[in-house]
């Protein structure tokens, strides 16, 4: 028992797995030079934490941005659900009731709300989490992109009756033929260290009853967060809302910043990664040491600007979601491996790395190059790039470990980050590895439970 305890947590912060195997008598290190300090990284959220929770209060206060109302309860209730606060906790709870208790406004908070529910309970939270997609779908623009959103009447009434039959192959809700169905939810099927989700027997569907306005990348992105949710708690989107998207997000990406580079993609334990497709192929592989890829990034949009780390590393999340769910609906298998825009951001961002600021030219702060604006959402849309693609590195850069122990070096004395709750909320999200992997749905509880022996742990 003691060894699946030491192999679960290992598991959940990345590196240290092969430094405890060889100490347990087998293994080798991890080729990543870093090594985390758990100790210190949990005291970093703990006081990170400490630091939201005596602020409680100021989260739900509204503020004016962009002529809507916004305010920070969803994004802090998201952190409080990745950092293990109980749900019976006073702060957690004023949150969770403030958020319930409004009306559906903004694309951030939205797209954040149906994140959350998700996480606690999809089943319970579903006609909710329904309301949330609908919102969503009525703020996609014709050409695929998002805004800060506007109200949806469409979103007020939500289908009483899931159906029990869903069109779509479900991976996320324990989807594929019914001998292949475990009988139980099987808690294997969740990443050591993260919420076991009850399946979800039936579906809503979402039809888009009007195009939406204004363009916002960062919108954008968080409006793909929102959706994978939804679609994970079995709301049906339209195939037209998925394809528009995929479309406005590969014609923003910039030409190649430079010739290809060479790219290897790990796990925690130093093994290769596979991403399929044609040896020599710029952005696919036959095998792991033949990685070639153009580096090409994002900026804010189709504008003559170069591109920058906060856009490329969330685009790149962002397209892995969208073929995610292409994939289910299509019965295919980690496209998001085989996309050959996917792996060029990653490219961009292996040649252009850093955990210390975020790089390139960032356009809303006069171009100034390699700058900390923006730095820690930075910093939570590296992580959501690696957990989501499934990699460990970017280039020869284990961002995890890298990105974590700058975390904990430059944590204020009173437990915050940056200017207060947001930069907080996005250190503690990266340090909390808090995006759940694509792979997590798609993988059987034999397969996961096969991968934990293979570490030495588990029946």
């Amino acid at each position: 028992m003691r060894r699946i305890l030491i192999l679960t947590l290992a598991l959940a912060i990345g590196l240290p797995i092969a430094a405890e195997s060889q100490q347990q008598g087998g293994g080798a290190p991890p080729a990543g030079p870093i090594f985390i300090d758990q100790s210190k990284v949990d005291k970093a959220i703990r006081d990170g934490i400490a630091y939201l929770m005596a602020n409680n209060a100021s989260h739900m206060q509204q503020f004016d941005h962009v002529k809507r109302k916004m305010q920070h309860t969803e994004l802090v209730l998201w952190t409080y659900v990745h950092a293990d606060v109980k749900e019976s906790d006073a702060n957690f709870q004023a949150l969770l009731k403030d958020m319930l208790g409004r009306n559906l406004e903004a694309t951030y908070c939205v797209a954040l709300q149906a994140m959350v529910l998700e996480e606690l309970q999809r089943v319970t939270y579903q006609r909710r989490i329904w309301q949330c997609a609908q919102f969503l779908v009525d703020n996609q623009s014709s050409e695929g992109y998002w805004g800060y959103g506007d109200p949806s009447i469409y979103a007020d009434d939500p289908p009483m009756t899931p159906s029990t039959a869903p069109q779509r192959k479900d991976v996320a809700s324990g989807g594929g033929s019914a001998a292949s169905k475990p009988k139980e939810f099987d808690p294997l099927m969740a990443q050591p260290g993260m919420r076991v989700k009850p399946p979800v027997k039936g579906h809503l569907k979402v039809e888009k009853k009007r195009d939406g306005t204004a363009n916002d990348q960062s919108n954008s992105q968080y409006a793909a967060l929102g959706l994978r949710a939804c679609y994970d708690a079995g709301i049906d989107l339209p195939p037209a809302v998925i394809d528009k998207a995929i479309t406005w997000w590969k014609s923003t990406q910039k030409a190649a910043d430079g010739p290809a580079i060479k790219l290897e993609f790990k796990d925690a334990s130093g093994k290769a990664v596979a991403v399929a497709g044609g040896k020599g192929q710029s952005g696919v592989m036959d095998r792991p040491e033949d990685v070639m890829s153009d580096p090409r990034g994002w900026c804010y949009g189709r504008h003559d600007h170069k591109a920058y780390g906060s856009m490329t590393a969330g685009a790149i999340g962002t397209l892995a979601i969208y073929d995610y769910i292409k994939d289910n609906d299509q019965g295919k298998k980690r496209s998001w491996r085989k996309d050959k825009d996917v792996v060029s951001g990653i490219a961009w961002i292996a040649k252009n790395f850093s955990v210390t600021y975020n790089p390139g030219p960032y356009e809303h702060a006069n171009f100034a190059e390699n700058s900390q604006s923006q730095y820690f959402y930075y910093l939570y849309a590296l992580e959501r790039a690696g957990m989501l693609f499934g990699t460990e590195t970017m280039g020869d850069h284990y961002w995890y470990a890298e990105g974590a122990k700058v975390l904990c070096d430059i944590q204020k004395a009173g437990g915050s980050w940056g200017d207060g709750t947001r930069d907080t909320c996005f250190a503690i999200l990266f340090l909390k590895r808090a995006t759940r992997p694509l792979d997590v749905a798609t993988e059987s509880a034999s397969q996961m439970r096969a991968k934990l022996q293979q570490q030495g742990g588990g029946k």
